[in-house]
């Protein structure tokens, strides 16, 4: 009986000692994120009357090979959309082809100082002027978001030519790209 109790204690304190490792680890995961550079703006997006919280956040061990977050949140805190991509798809045609690191570099952390820059938004999202091409653009998306005058539009590039405008779809209640091109 007596070895069986020792027994118990000793799994008992296995187990614990087991959690105690796996909740240092998440610990240390959190902390040891090396986030370069972070920039955060509030805006109108998902309803015209509130403002959503856009995040950009590069992180990594160096610039050039880092990664990038891009995040909407509600006014209320929840994630309205989320896409990561390399910090290389930041590079444009602005940047000269004979750039040095350093150049490249600074170049990619203007674009993240500049991601949510006041021309990026357009309101109404598809202006009166603007054509639906089934080639660039998803249909259902497009007639919703052109439907609603109030629509907050964002537009970010990836890439050279990887232009992208995303919209709140308040029938589909998601963020949705509604236009995709060059």
């Amino acid at each position: 009986m007596k070895k069986l109790l020792v027994l118990s204690v000793c799994m008992l304190l296995l187990a614990c000692t087991s959690k105690e490792r796996k909740e240092e680890t998440k610990a240390q995961k959190v902390i040891s994120r090396n986030i370069i550079k972070q920039t955060e703006t509030q805006h109108a997006f998902s309803d015209p009357a509130t403002k959503d919280t856009f995040i950009v956040t590069l992180e990594g061990d160096s610039v050039q090979t880092a990664n990038v977050t891009f995040e909407i949140r509600s006014s209320k805190g929840e994630l309205l959309y989320q896409e990561k991509f390399d910090a290389i798809d930041l590079i444009n045609y602005d940047l000269p082809e004979n750039a040095s690191p350093a150049e490249w570099d600074s170049f990619i952390l203007n674009r993240i100082d500049t991601f949510f820059d006041e021309k990026n938004f357009a309101t109404p999202a598809i202006h009166s002027g603007m054509e639906f091409d089934p080639y660039y653009a998803d249909k259902a998306a497009w007639d919703d978001i052109k439907s609603d005058s109030n629509s907050i539009g964002f537009y970010y590039l990836l890439g050279k030519e990887d232009g992208r405008w995303i919209a709140y779809s308040k029938a589909l209640q998601k963020v949705v790209m509604y236009f995709n091109c060059c």
